[in-house]
């Protein structure tokens, strides 16, 4: 059996792979455009797949316009329909919608991220191919991610309350009329925040010939945009705690990712000129905010003496978090453009309208990575970046961004740890 794997994510795209590998011949690609060409030769040398396995999301062509080109290639090849490749869709979304547009245009079945061997071999058999050998079903992450967000489909779990401060200074900040005493105002019916403030703005990062003593001299130093990062930050910290000690390492790398790419968000929108900086920055904080609720809600369900092999976890997460965190943003009321980000800030290549907004996000990622703040990519490669290159900022202002936040992250580490 020959077979086609389609992913434009390179850990998704190698586990397909290496499963698939099991049932037959597998030859893998990394966007639509290699998937037709590859198809097409595959005809032309009499050798079609068997069977392809095509990502949903994909940048540039997605995986049911590449569905659609396939089903009109053997349509005008007249190749008799018993004969046409088995299509298996993937996706991170099991809504109703995403289903029956895949169907609609022409697939098989369908298989929802996180999979496993097991499922794979399910849904092959479920299309009359013979499998090899028998597969037993996974019981651990995997099947715990899909409860979770099978639960977070249904309403069924308990997601955490944001700070409404945090609204109440955003609509402060973006009305033209409004100055320091109001914003104090907001601030000071959290005592934490406020004292959080004073402390921060006499800190290295921004501390004058003064120390600073009350909250409006704090508000003054710092202004209004910084206030608003800050209280961001103080809000969001408290999402990143577990009562599950197994995952508390795991948090907080997660956290001082988001710390860093935030501030990395910010430097770059600094840069740039013309943008939000402080709609930006908080991009950057919510950007893996799928893998802090689900690495929570793991922790509440999991007991004190089951253990987790963290490459698996990681490997889960890394599959659904982008999905699953757009639709917990969109749930929580969040502006559109917060969900895109979220959803789309992992791809390696983008469509020439882009938002630039999703653009520094992806780039920010990269530049945490590179400073020792990464949660998914290690060492991260800053040169031709796709991204980058969108934004028109070479490589040589890349490195003086990275320079820049990581001497600034040793101080907002030791003032949000």
């Amino acid at each position: 059996m020959r077979i086609l794997v389609v992913d434009d994510e390179v850990v998704s795209r190698k586990k397909m792979e290496k499963i698939m590998d099991i049932f037959g011949q597998c030859v893998a690609v990394d966007s639509g455009e290699a998937a037709l060409k590859a198809f097409g030769d595959a005809i032309a040398k009499g050798r079609p797949f068997d069977v392809i396995t095509l990502d949903v999301s994909m940048p540039q062509m997605d995986g049911t316009e590449v569905l659609y080109e396939i089903r009109k290639i053997e349509k005008q090849r007249n190749i008799p329909r018993g004969s046409w490749s088995k299509v298996v869709m993937v996706t991170a979304q099991s809504d109703k919608d995403t289903v029956t547009l895949c169907i609609q245009v022409g697939c098989d079945n369908y298989i929802t991220k996180p999979f496993d061997r097991a499922i794979v071999a399910k849904k092959l058999a479920e299309l009359g191919i013979k499998v090899p050998v028998p597969v037993r079903e996974d019981q651990s992450i995997r099947k715990i991610v899909m409860e979770t967000i099978d639960r977070f489909k249904k309403g069924n779990i308990s997601l955490p309350v944001l700070s409404q401060i945090s609204r109440e200074i955003d609509a402060i900040i973006n009305n033209p009329s409004s100055g320091v005493e109001d914003l104090a105002r907001i601030l000071e019916k959290d005592a934490a925040i406020s004292v959080k403030l004073i402390a921060t703005s006499n800190s290295a990062l921004y501390r004058g010939v003064d120390k600073v003593q009350d909250l409006r001299t704090a508000i003054t130093r710092l202004g209004a945009k910084e206030v608003q990062n800050i209280v961001s930050v103080i809000s969001n910290k408290d999402l990143y705690e577990s009562k599950n000690k197994q995952f508390h390492d795991l948090l907080k790398c997660l956290w001082l990712n988001s710390l860093a790419c935030a501030y990395s968000c910010r430097a770059i929108a600094v840069k740039l000129g013309g943008l939000d900086s402080g709609k930006v920055f908080l991009m950057g904080l919510t950007h893996n905010i799928g893998c802090v609720i689900l690495i929570k809600s793991i922790g509440d369900i999991a007991t004190g003496k089951m253990e987790f092999d963290k490459n698996e976890l990681m490997e889960s997460l890394n599959e659904v978090h982008t999905s699953f965190g757009a639709a917990l943003l969109d749930k929580w009321g969040f502006d559109r453009e917060f969900s895109e980000v979220v959803r789309l800030h992992k791809w390696s290549s983008f469509e020439k309208r882009t938002k630039r907004e999703i653009l520094i996000v992806n780039l920010a990622d990269k530049i945490s990575s590179k400073i020792k703040f990464g949660f998914f990519d290690g060492d991260a490669d800053l040169t031709n970046l796709e991204s980058a290159k969108a934004l028109g900022i070479d490589e040589k202002t890349i490195e003086g961004i990275a320079e820049e936040v990581k001497l600034g992250m040793k101080e907002v580490e030791r003032l949000f740890h």
